[in-house]
């Protein structure tokens, strides 16, 4: 009777788990556009698939039910869809701001939210867990903060099955972007977002780390190209 009764509740989290994503799937699909903009009215009047989600991760993560998560890339992809989910949240909760940084400048990466039964701010999530913990660089340009210069948050959740291939595809988008990435050869200068100054460790030898996924470029030729930095745009990603 027992295993019967924990059996049940393993079915009733598990399919609430799926539930609970295919929601989330829903609003990105519904509300991002294809350059990553961001319907937020949209969301406002249209709560319950989202809501859904948020009351799935208030409840459940990989710390307090490591069982619903078998494999490192699942408990990745729960981590990123929290962290987007919940900057969607602080968005649609000051929908008249035109930053992020207009709550309370950086502080608003403090923030704590519930998160699995623990109390949670974004910045835990992005260092302490998805950065200390799995070290993929790529990570970086799965993440959105809500602004322009962010990488775009993209119409789909993200799935431990395909992890591997979607970090991928949005680094290789990422880069393949002159806003993020731009080469001067004349001058001898790369122009980087502000993400490989502030991560830089993360990326090791960024050079390198770039031709990974700039085809066209030749490492020997660009290893000794200064590196500078472009403005950060934390403007809203919000659809105008």
């Amino acid at each position: 009777m027992i295993y019967l009764i924990l059996l049940a509740s393993f079915l009733f989290s598990f399919e609430n788990k799926v539930k609970s994503y295919n929601s989330f799937d829903y609003i990105l699909s519904s509300y991002v556009d294809s350059s990553g903009n961001v319907n937020y009215n949209g969301i406002i009047k249209d709560p319950y698939s989202f809501n859904d989600f948020l009351l799935f991760i208030e409840n459940i993560s990989p710390h307090n039910h490591p069982e619903y998560f078998k494999t490192t890339n699942e408990e990745i992809a729960y981590w990123i869809n929290t962290y987007n989910a919940l900057v969607l949240r602080i968005m649609i909760e000051n929908p008249n701001i035109s930053s992020i940084l207009d709550i309370s400048n950086y502080f608003i990466f403090m923030k704590k939210f519930n998160v699995g039964g623990a109390k949670m701010s974004l910045n835990k999530i992005e260092n302490k867990i998805l950065r200390n913990t799995y070290k993929d660089p790529r990570i970086h340009f799965a993440i959105n903060c809500g602004s322009v210069s962010c990488p775009s948050l993209g119409g789909r959740i993200f799935k431990g099955e395909t992890l591997n291939e979607q970090l991928h595809q949005k680094t290789y988008n990422f880069l393949n972007e002159s806003n993020n990435v731009s080469i001067n050869h004349q001058s001898q200068e790369i122009y980087l977002n502000k993400i490989f100054k502030w991560y830089k460790k993360d990326f090791g030898n960024v050079y390198q780390f770039i031709c990974n996924y700039l085809s066209e470029l030749d490492y020997n030729k660009i290893k000794n190209y200064k590196i500078c930095y472009n403005y950060y745009d934390w403007s809203s990603n919000s659809i105008k």
